[in-house]
């Protein structure tokens, strides 16, 4: 996916400004071979790279579930879903989404109890 820099609502730093290209940069090839800044894409861009990755089913699930719960939740795919690492960021941006059976109540219950406390019923007995 390329992005062009007079389309972005904010400059980057200068790191990703060094990336591109006559104004461009294809934003899924950088985030592979450098690091993924989410956060800061859909904060200052209307690009929404994660809906084009999983359509071109070139998403990462294991390191970037995060990403979907925090940005576009309504692409959350709960068997995909990394939950061991990822569970508590279901709780914070759309707890409507949390699946008790696959939630990470060991690590990740405090966002439950800071979150979405009503959802505390969910856990099991045996934690």
């Amino acid at each position: 996916m390329i992005i062009e820099l007079d389309k972005l609502k904010r400059e980057p730093c200068e790191y990703w400004l060094r990336l591109f290209e006559d104004g461009k940069l294809d934003v899924h090839q950088a985030f592979k071979e450098h690091y993924s800044q989410y956060d800061w894409l859909y904060d200052y861009s209307d690009y929404d790279l994660i809906a084009w990755q999983i359509e071109k089913e070139c998403f990462n699930w294991e390191k970037d579930s995060w990403a979907v719960a925090a940005h576009c939740s309504h692409l959350l795919d709960p068997k995909l879903y990394n939950w061991e690492d990822y569970s508590c960021h279901v709780a914070q941006f759309c707890s409507r989404l949390l699946d008790p059976e696959r939630y990470n109540w060991e690590k990740h219950t405090w966002y439950v109890e800071l979150f979405c406390p009503r959802l505390l019923y969910l856990r099991p007995k045996t934690i």
